[in-house]
């Protein structure tokens, strides 16, 4: 799987979701469906937005072109599931076309690393559990394509970089004014860090 891990706030990672968003061809979907719903697809970014607001959906980006029609995978809650979450399961959308964008948890009041990923065609074949077939769908270099645009987008948004890992906007702007830390791997930054370097 290919990833390219950053640090983003919120707002930077909206941000990211937003590219994608209007990237041609390319298609966000609730990958994860809310408890006894349909999956949603979205159209309009309003709604896109208020997903990420609410921070508990799981969204995915596919580009339409690039093949791999995502497949349902319906879940069944255990009873003690059922009674906390309120519905009796859920539908997962699978498929190895699929790019995600994450942020991790706070680490130790510091702001992690999140990460836009998505599957190459070796480590899919290597590691994942679609079906060979599923795989033969895919557009693989469709797919790098689209995920690579990403990629240097946030790499060249970016006025700062944490080691090599690129620092986006919202998040250096908090670090400079001391609202956040940021989480190093193993070390709390502060600023100014000399791992933190402005590009």
């Amino acid at each position: 799987m290919g990833t390219t891990t950053f640090f983003g706030t919120d707002a930077d990672i909206a941000r990211v979701w937003r590219w994608l968003f209007e990237m041609p061809g390319l298609r966000i979907f609730e990958d994860s469906s809310r408890p006894d719903r349909p999956n949603r697809w979205f159209d309009s970014w309003d709604d896109v937005s208020t997903c990420l607001n609410d921070g508990k959906i799981s969204l995915a980006a596919r580009p339409e072109a690039a093949g791999g029609r995502p497949l349902a995978e319906e879940v069944v809650f255990t009873a003690e599931t059922q009674r906390e979450l309120g519905g009796k399961g859920r539908t997962i959308l699978r498929s190895p076309a699929t790019i995600k964008v994450q942020r991790n948890n706070d680490q130790n009041g510091c702001l992690a690393s999140a990460w836009i990923a998505c599957w190459n065609e070796k480590g899919a074949r290597q590691r994942s559990a679609f079906a060979e077939g599923a795989l033969d769908q895919v557009d693989w270099t469709r797919l790098r394509s689209v995920a690579g645009k990403l990629q240097r987008q946030v790499t060249k948004s970016a006025p700062a970089k944490l080691q090599s890992s690129p620092v986006m906007a919202d998040a250096i702007e908090r670090f400079r004014l001391g609202e956040i830390r940021l989480w190093a791997w193993g070390e709390a930054c502060t600023y100014p860090s000399p791992l933190v370097v402005e590009t």
